[in-house]
């Protein structure tokens, strides 16, 4: 018995330690050698393939912004033009605006502007005759037509004698950019700016990276390839026509390696001799307490247990049997626990529980929960562009992400002196319960700043951003779910106030709140000018939007407000064209619901949603200017608005005025606008009225006159009808919101 179990011990892995370490230890160095030298290879491939990219990256942002600035600045093109000759005014706009440039490129060196007509070179730091200028060869050769107008290769500039020259790469673009008649723009960027990006990339003592400009000329000043230095790759840029190479300074690192290859092979051998007195010593060591066990187990017996059994299967029996019973035990007491808890926060969230502070004691205990202090807050952690976070992780890191975000806030609790209580009450918001001291103010400002920290690490650390409720401080337990309910109030206006933020009560409370309808009218307004293709349509939205931001509504009332908006105009789409309706099924309704749903900001709906809308906007007038008819009825449009105050407008008067029969202007006028003349003249006079009846302390019967009605009577019915209440009681109205 004694020997045989230390026997079967030492015989059972011992032929596969020996082959196992044999084998892998001819592997790996047959394979080091090879992957040593594959690595080498990739690594400076990688290096010249990076430089190349940040350089070439760096250089097109500057040129990119040279072509913005020569197209778009103002102070540029004065300088071009013949009358900004001695106009010291111009030239300081200038030198300032070449100096900003300076200011938002660091790389680059040196900027100057040269003026054909009259040879005038303005620099950012000196202005002089082109005949004059030390860089005056330089810019005869780039005013060749046949030169090309893209990075130069390295070349000396000076720029004041004191200095001396610098060798430095020049882009060259002329002015204005398409013809470049006037003039041109130099900008200079030192080579040693080059070198320095890249700098960080490599270390100059193992490897190097060296770039040769199109004519074969060193962009780096000082670096030269030494006789040790091995190549290992060359690229030429796409862009700039240079040449980027890179190797290794000392070759001769791969003979050391290999020459290593006797030692490791010594040492291998020696641990695998340690490895077998090592195996011995253990195995005798070990296998004195295994007799005694074996001894021990003889008389037990398992239900299950075989005669002729050997001693191993005794202890695997009684271990497993052991094992799954402990396990079977420990695995239903947590989960028991973990459910009891999590039902227990969900009836103090939702106000279902009656616990006294006795019974909260005694549940405490058993489940390990925090003790319940004289107060409680309730915050909710919601994960923002939860869509997104699904879309961009798989359900399993989603789970851990989820469990960083909570282990993070468990962990950092107690840094703060917090006793907390976490669960996720959905898929995407986690619940905080935070115990405080009662009139501690000391405590609320430290869960601010424990959850500032939490929302500051979730963004740096896991890739997306969340946004904190807070709820109020309450006594009891049983208001536990008042201070859940305010934090979800709270989160609702996330889409006003902005994601990745802690929002209270005093963000809510500090902005008034105005009644949904109050914003009807201007939606109606907004897409009459916009059926119109009237230019003001644009501003009246952005207003619309910072309507809503300002009264502070929250994410379901601004939905309804911009379903409503796709409904009217979906309605008055619907009077168009057939054309026109066309468009606003293909290209209006579908983006716009899509641009609602997806939305988690104001600011983003709104973006989005002008670019849709400008898109349709844009097919309404290639539609309309299509028909035959349309140049006309804008003509008439346009003649109503300015003529809307002469009490003779009518069919009749169009129709004399543009020589069209009265029923043919008619159906015209329908047809292209989608309204009735009459409706769109009573339109305007509407809108002049209400502005007038705010504005101003003219009369009723002004006011009508003034709009195009002879008697007060009939322009009152009118606005009436339109507006919903009689002039009297608007200017009314129009006061008292002035006064409040």
């Amino acid at each position: 018995m004694r020997k045989t179990l230390f026997n079967r011990l030492l015989l059972s892995y011992m032929p596969i330690f020996i082959i196992v370490v044999t084998f892998t230890f001819f592997v790996f160095f047959q394979m080091l050698s090879e992957q040593s030298r594959k690595e080498a290879l990739n690594a400076n491939k990688m290096l010249s393939l990076q430089a190349m990219r940040l350089i070439d990256t760096s250089l097109k942002a500057i040129d990119n912004m040279v072509m913005m600035e020569t197209i778009n600045n103002k102070e540029l093109t004065n300088f071009f033009n013949y009358d900004a000759k001695n106009n010291i005014s111009i030239n300081i706009s200038a030198v300032k605006e070449m100096r900003d440039m300076i200011s938002s490129y660091p790389m680059i060196d040196s900027i100057y502007l040269v003026r054909y007509e009259d040879n005038f070179v303005l620099s950012n730091a000196t202005s002089d005759q082109l005949s004059n200028y030390k860089d005056e060869p330089f810019i005869r050769r780039s005013m060749d037509p046949l030169v090309s107008k893209q990075w130069s290769g390295v070349r000396s500039f000076e720029q004041f004698s004191v200095k001396g020259s610098k060798p430095v790469v020049s882009l060259v673009r002329g002015a204005p950019f398409i013809t470049g008649e006037k003039g041109m723009i130099v900008v200079n960027v030192a080579t040693d700016s080059l070198q320095n990006s890249i700098a960080d990339l490599y270390d100059s003592d193992t490897s190097y990276i060296g770039i040769r400009d199109s004519a074969g000329h060193n962009l780096f000043s000082g670096l030269s390839q030494a006789e040790e230095t091995k190549i290992f790759s060359n690229y030429v840029s796409s862009y700039t026509g240079w040449t980027y190479q890179s190797g290794l300074v000392n070759s001769k690192v791969f003979h050391v390696i290999s020459s290593l290859y006797n030692v490791w092979f010594i040492i291998g051998i020696a641990m695998i001799l340690v490895g077998l007195v090592w195996m011995l010593y253990v195995t005798r060591r070990n296998s004195k307490p295994l007799e005694q066990i074996v001894a021990r187990i003889r008389g037990y017996r398992l239900p299950t247990s075989k005669e002729g059994a050997d001693e191993f299967s005794f202890i695997e029996s009684a271990l497993s049997n052991i094992i799954e019973q402990s396990n079977q035990y420990q695995q239903k007491h947590e989960e028991d626990r973990h459910l009891r808890t999590k039902y227990l926060f969900h009836q103090l969230i939702e106000g279902d529980t009656g616990l006294t502070h006795d019974e909260w004691m005694e549940e405490t205990s058993s489940l390990q929960l925090p003790y319940a202090s004289d107060r409680q807050i309730v915050l909710v952690i919601e994960l923002d562009k939860y869509s997104d976070f699904c879309c961009q992780y798989s359900r399993k890191d989603q789970n851990l992400l989820k469990f960083a975000l909570r282990s993070v806030i468990q962990e950092l609790a107690p840094n703060y002196e917090l006793v907390l209580w976490t669960e996720w009450t959905s898929a995407y918001q986690l619940s905080v319960m935070a115990f405080v001291d009662s009139g501690d103010e000391a405590s609320i400002s430290t869960i601010l700043e424990l959850f500032e920290n939490v929302r500051m690490w979730a963004q740096d650390n896991l890739k997306f951003t969340v946004t904190v409720g807070i709820g109020e401080q309450v006594a009891e337990l049983s208001s536990v779910a008042n201070s859940y309910k305010e934090a979800l109030r709270a989160l609702k206006y996330k889409i006003v106030l902005g994601e990745n933020r802690l929002i209270t009560g005093e963000h809510i409370a500090n902005h008034g709140q105005a009644e949904v309808f109050s914003h009807l009218n201007t939606i109606r307004s907004i897409i009459q000018s916009f059926r119109l293709l009237e230019d003001d349509w644009q501003t009246k939205f952005e207003e619309l939007f910072s309507e809503m931001k300002l009264w502070l509504l929250t994410k379901d009332e601004i939905k309804n407000l911009m379903n409503y908006f796709i409904y009217y105009l979906g309605r008055e789409m619907a009077g168009m064209a057939k054309e026109i309706q066309e468009i606003w099924a293909r290209d209006g309704l579908p983006k716009l619901s899509k641009v609602i749903d997806d939305s988690h900001s104001l600011d983003q709906m709104r973006e989005e949603s002008l670019i849709v809308l400008n898109g349709l906007y844009t097919g309404l007038l290639e539609a309309q200017d299509k028909r035959l008819h349309a140049a006309t009825i804008r003509d008439m449009r346009k003649f109503i608005e300015e003529e809307y105050a002469n009490p003779n407008m009518s069919l009749d008067y169009l129709s004399s005025t543009f020589n069209i029969n009265s029923k043919y202007v008619s159906k015209l006028f329908k047809e292209e606008t989608g309204q009735k003349f009459v409706d769109f003249l009573i339109d305007i006079r509407m809108q002049v009225a209400r502005r007038l009846l705010s504005e101003s302390l003219a009369s009723m019967q002004e006011v009508a006159e003034q709009v195009g009605y002879t008697s007060a009577i009939s322009f009152s019915r009118v606005f009436k009808k339109v507006v919903g209440c009689s002039p009297s009681e608007f200017r009314e109205e129009a006061a008292r919101r002035q006064i409040g």
